[in-house]
This record gives structure tokens, C-alpha cells and sequence, in this order.
């Protein structure tokens, strides 16, 4: 069987404190893995759920469809075909519990894209706590793949326009499986395919079918002079792609000094 965990190390630490005046208690749990991988025959995991706080910890799973909206937007509703069991734990200081996740459904054409949520619940006996604090509770929103019959990642640009001195690219996936996060590098082009401006930005999940899009603030001389832009992706064996630049008479108001 393949291994599923993330390549980032076996745990990951999950705090979130926010104090006024003095220190407020700090939600404090590790997860692992980072993210759950599901095939044909691989149609469960085990998600480890640690408590590193000195307080218990209260934890509800929901299990969630994860679309993407024609503007970027993620859209995550309540999904029967993702399961997870148990939906509600309550972990002692120090312990650690188990989540099994698993899906209904056989793989697709396409990877099937899920969200858990774990929502962090206050403490049954935590009670009101000092004035001058102010608890925090974490929420954790977990992605869960169900891959496809046929693996393909194929990168695309949609689109390339500048509005207000704003380059927006629409990095695009053709392909049956999602794009993963990476650093991708922009570079921006004249008319005589000229280098202007050359920048590394972090690209976001694009899952199967939809899009990301990536914007970049350009400097006013690069704006009135842009043409082309080019995207790279160096995990994706250096994959580079090219689309020209839609631009009207005030594209570049607004635009930054050099």
C-alpha cells in the first residue's frame, strides 16, 4: 500500500493564540497527515488527532463537498459521500484519538475533492475565564482526494488582463487531478518579447475543470509595456505556458512607480 502522508514531516503543529492584556489560552493539537488520499483501493484512512494542551480538547468533523465558483471562489456544502467516523471526540491533555475517513463512491473521470472541517468546541467545565482573555477556538479545514481512474496534470492560462495597474492571470487545470500548491514563477513580456518584470508567487489548489486565479501589482512603466505573460511551473518538469496580455486605455491607472 502507498504511503499517504505528507512529505512535510510526520506532524503538524496547530496553535492559534490571541491575547489582550495577558496571554489567552491556546487551542494546541497536531494532525496527521495533512491531507488524505483515497483511491480504488485504497478507500479509507486514519487520521491521528493529538492533544499537546494542558486542557482537554473538544473536536466536531463535518464532512464536505469542495467545489470552485467561475470567480475562483471555494465553495465547500455537507457531502453524504465523504465518511467520517466518529464526528464529535473529546481528547484528554497529552492523549490522542483516531479519525477514520472513507468514501461511498468509485473513482471518476475526474478526482473527487473534499474538505473535513474541525471545528474546535469550548470545554464542557472550561467555564467564563478571566475578563482580560479571550479564547479562540481553531478550525481546521482539511483536504480529501479521491483520485481518478487516469492521473493527468495539465496546467493552462485562461485568461491574462491588467486592470488598475493589476495583472490577473487565470492559471487553469485541464487536466483529471488536481494542480497541488507551488511556487510558480511569472514573467512579464513586451511586443518585442522583452523581459520587464520576473516574479515568484505561491498558486493555490486548482482542482480538475476550474480555476485560480493569480494577481500581481506591476510597476508603471512594466504596465504601459506589457504584452505577455508567461507562467512556470518548476514541480510540473519546468511546464511553461504563455498568453497574451488584454489591456484598454485606463488598464494602467493606478499603476505603482518603477
Amino acid at each position: 500500500m502507498k504511503s499517504h502522508r505528507t512529505p512535510a514531516g510526520p506532524w503538524a503543529l496547530v496553535a492559534l493564540l490571541f491575547a489582550i492584556a495577558s496571554p489567552a489560552q491556546a487551542a494546541t493539537f497536531s494532525i496527521n497527515p495533512l491531507r488524505v488520499e483515497l483511491d480504488a483501493r485504497h478507500r479509507t484512512d486514519i487520521i491521528t488527532l493529538k492533544n499537546v494542551a494542558e486542557s482537554p480538547l473538544r473536536v466536531q468533523v463535518r464532512a464536505m463537498l469542495w467545489t470552485v465558483a467561475d470567480d475562483g471562489q471555494w465553495q465547500l456544502t455537507p457531502s453524504k459521500e465523504l465518511i467520517v467516523t466518529p464526528e464529535l471526540v473529546e481528547i484528554p491533555p497529552g492523549r490522542e484519538t483516531q479519525l477514520r475517513v472513507g468514501v461511498l463512491l468509485d473513482p471518476g473521470a475526474t478526482e473527487g475533492t473534499y474538505r473535513l472541517l474541525l471545528d474546535e468546541l469550548p470545554n464542557l467545565d472550561s467555564g467564563a475565564g478571566p475578563l482580560s482573555e479571550i479564547r479562540v477556538l481553531t478550525q481546521i479545514s482539511m483536504p480529501v482526494f479521491l483520485e481518478p481512474a487516469q492521473r493527468t496534470r495539465v496546467p493552462s492560462l485562461a485568461a491574462a488582463t491588467v486592470e488598475h495597474g493589476i495583472l490577473g492571470v487565470a492559471v487553469g487545470d485541464s487536466g483529471t487531478e488536481r494542480l497541488d500548491p507551488q511556487r510558480v514563477r511569472i514573467s512579464l513580456l513586451d511586443g518585442g518579447g522583452h523581459m520587464l518584470e520576473q516574479r515568484d508567487m505561491t498558486a493555490n489548489y486548482v482542482l480538475p475543470g476550474r480555476t485560480w486565479y493569480l494577481n500581481m501589482k506591476l510597476p508603471a512603466d512594466a504596465c504601459r509595456r506589457a504584452a505577455t505573460v508567461s507562467v512556470t511551473w518548476p514541480d510540473l518538469a519546468n511546464t511553461s505556458l504563455s498568453h497574451a496580455i488584454t489591456t484598454d486605455t485606463k488598464a494602467c491607472d493606478g499603476a505603482g512607480s518603477p
